[in-house]
This record gives C-alpha cells, sequence and structure tokens, in this order.
C-alpha cells in the first residue's frame, strides 16, 4: 500500500510539472531544477541502492520519502500561486476591465472602419505586400483597372501582369527595400483590358513584428482611360499667369534676376515613339530634377506650354551653374532617364533674358524677349542655347 502511495506521489508531481509548463507555455527553471533533483534521488534510490550503504543513517528511508512529499507540495502550491491572480479580485475590479476591453475594441473597430472607408476615397489604389514578397493585396480601385479579377495575388501572378521589358527593374526595386532604403519609387507598364497601361508605384516598407511589410499606392497615368489621375510633378506647377505676377513683384523690388525658357524638344518624339505616356513620365522626371538643381523656392518654375517652362534664377551662382551645364553639355541639362525598361537623354532648348533693376522693359516684354531668345537657341545648329543681356 506504502509503495502504491509512493508511486502516486512521483506521478502526481511529474505531472503537475507538465501541465504548468503545458499551461503558461515555458518551463520554470527553479521547477526544472527540482525535478531533475528527485529523479536523480528516485533512480539512485531504485536503481542504485548500493550507493547507499555507506551513509550510516537510521532514518534514510522516512527523510526519502519525506522529501518526495515535500516535491509534490512545492509543484502543487507553486501551480496555485500561477493561477489565483484572481482571487483579489472585486466585482467593480471585472466591471471596469470589462468597460476597458469594450472601449479598446471599440477603438481598434473605429480604426479599422476609418481605414476601410478612407480606401474608397482615394483616386489611387492601394497595394500590400506579404512579408517575404511572398504576395500582394490589390484594393478594389486597383483590380478593376488592371487584367485580373482577384484582389490577392502572389508576386509571380503580379509580376506576370508587368510588361517583359519593365519586369526586372520592377523585381529589383521591391527587393532592394530595408529600413535605410525605406521609399521607392517606381513606373512601369501593366496589363489592362485594352492592351498596357503606364502606372506610378509609391511605397513605403515598415516593420511589424520583426518582419518587413511594404505598403504602395498605384496611380495610373493614361489620362485618356483614367481621367481623375494625374502626375503630381506637372500638376503642381504654376502657369503663366503667375509668371507675370513674379515677375511683377520681381521687379517692383528691384531685384536682379534671370528668366530662362526651356524647351523639351525630343518630347515628341518620345511620344511618337512611346507614346505620350511614357513622355509625361518624362517631362515629370525632367522637372523634378530641375526642381533640385535650380528652383527649390516656391514660384521659380513655370509650365508655359506641354513641354515648355519658365525658370526664374535669383541667385547668381545658381545661374553660373545652368551657364557652365549648357555650355558643358552634361548631365545636369541633358538628362538620362530610365522609365521601366525604356532609357532616353531628354534634352531642352534655352532662351535666357537677363533682368536688371534698371531696366525699362515691362514685364510682357521680358517675356516675349526670352521667347525670341528661345526661338533663336532653336534654330541654332550649333548651340542650343542663347542669352540676351547675360555673359
Amino acid at each position: 500500500m506504502i509503495d502504491l502511495v509512493y508511486y502516486f506521489v512521483l506521478l502526481l508531481t511529474f505531472i503537475l510539472f507538465v501541465l504548468s509548463s503545458f499551461l503558461y507555455k515555458k518551463v520554470h527553471l527553479v521547477k526544472l531544477f527540482f525535478i531533475i533533483i528527485e529523479a536523480l534521488m528516485v533512480g539512485v534510490w531504485e536503481w542504485k541502492p548500493s550507493w547507499l550503504t555507506t551513509i550510516q543513517f537510521q532514518y534514510l528511508e522516512e527523510v526519502y520519502l519525506l522529501l518526495v512529499i515535500v516535491f509534490l507540495m512545492f509543484m502543487s502550491l507553486t501551480f496555485r500561486h500561477k493561477i489565483k491572480v484572481t482571487n483579489h479580485l472585486t466585482d467593480h475590479d471585472f466591471f471596469e476591465m470589462e468597460n476597458k476591453l469594450k472601449k479598446t475594441q471599440d477603438s481598434a473597430e473605429l480604426l479599422r472602419k476609418r481605414f476601410i472607408h478612407s480606401i474608397e476615397l482615394l483616386n489611387e489604389g492601394l497595394m500590400f505586400y506579404e512579408p517575404d514578397h511572398f504576395g500582394v493585396y490589390l484594393t478594389d480601385q486597383i483590380k478593376v483597372m488592371i487584367d485580373t479579377s482577384k484582389n490577392q495575388l502572389t508576386m509571380d501572378e503580379y509580376v506576370a501582369l508587368i510588361h517583359k521589358e519593365d519586369q526586372k527593374r520592377y523585381v529589383q526595386t521591391i527587393k532592394k527595400m530595408n529600413q535605410k532604403t525605406s521609399l521607392y519609387n517606381v513606373k512601369y507598364r501593366i496589363k489592362t483590358e485594352n492592351g498596357y497601361a503606364w502606372v506610378i508605384e509609391k511605397g513605403r516598407l515598415f516593420k511589424h513584428q520583426k518582419k518587413d511589410h511594404i505598403i504602395a499606392t498605384f496611380k495610373p497615368v493614361n489620362i485618356k482611360l483614367f481621367p481623375d489621375t494625374m502626375i503630381e510633378e506637372l500638376d503642381s506647377l504654376p502657369f503663366e499667369e503667375d509668371l507675370l505676377k513674379t515677375i511683377s513683384n520681381l521687379r517692383k523690388e528691384k531685384q536682379t534676376f534671370y528668366l530662362a525658357m526651356l524647351h523639351l524638344t525630343n518630347i515628341p518624339d518620345v511620344n511618337k515613339r512611346f507614346g505620350r505616356d511614357v513622355g509625361n513620365l518624362m517631362i515629370a522626371e525632367y522637372v523634378k530634377s530641375m526642381r533640385y538643381h535650380f528652383a527649390r523656392e516656391k514660384n521659380t518654375l513655370f509650365r508655359m506650354t506641354g513641354i515648355q517652362f519658365a525658370l526664374i534664377l535669383k541667385d547668381d551662382l545658381k545661374y553660373q551653374n545652368l551657364h557652365r551645364a549648357l555650355i558643358s553639355g552634361g548631365d545636369l541639362i541633358n538628362l538620362k532617364l530610365s522609365i521601366g525598361g525604356i532609357q532616353q537623354i531628354i534634352y531642352p532648348n534655352v532662351g535666357i533674358v537677363k533682368s536688371d533693376p534698371w531696366s525699362h522693359m515691362n514685364t510682357n516684354d521680358l517675356i516675349s524677349l526670352s521667347h525670341k531668345a528661345l526661338e533663336e537657341a532653336i534654330s541654332d545648329n550649333k548651340n542650343n542655347y542663347s542669352i540676351f543681356g547675360g555673359k
């Protein structure tokens, strides 16, 4: 009978250890230590009793059984200690916890609904890349634009929709994303019901639970197919009316400045060879470069026509940089652009007029003179620029 109780105590001790580890999904190191000690003690007692013959102790068996029971009590008390967390909570405490949980759930649901309905208001579509680029989720705005009936696509399925000439650049752009390079902007052609359309994809990488995720906007460029979409770099430019106001203010303030007219000469050829969508994208990239190098201030770059722009230079150093670039024919002016799989050098003709505080020309005369300088640059077979009044 005593043997049965002894084995029952050992079994119960082991069961409590296993249940504790399973319940809390971790092994308590102190409990593991005691279990190892008890296992060694039982092993010696059961299978190597000869090791104990040298110990001269009258109550050895009683102490052994007592230790086995102590191990059981330790496992029982520590197991209960883990689950008695609610012992001292009142009904009011439970009510407060339920209210906090309900508020948290309401906030999460409100954020979820705001996000969903915000997507419905966007002209652009949204793309959500899965970790490790396993697949991509497309919102309904994208699904109706491209040749697919599914919102969820694998990366292979999505890449297959992209024009073959643009696939390599697209894949390289997505795969090189990391914490240092967390933003990207890629342009490519994607299959639609009527052929291929150019799109602009802008994305950002972020981390969640130590995994990389990407969210991106998807904006078609083909204005005929999608009249609600625009190219930001072009649509944000002021026009000729704004140019007149800016020049008038500069002349009232008696400032010296240069007015440059830029005509993107080979854009019509790009439109003819690759389509107007490619031309618009290359114009946008050229404008972005001009803004970066010469026109970071507000109201210094203006769109006169589809391929003609006006640039105001108030800083003499910027004018000198422009002048040197025109003389050398370097890539500051003749810009090499890559759109999808298409590479092209965009070069302008430039007419420049200098305005001094003592000049008697009015605003319209100044603009007219800049147009004449541009016409002279276009007709000049040797140089692509002409300067009136400057060096």
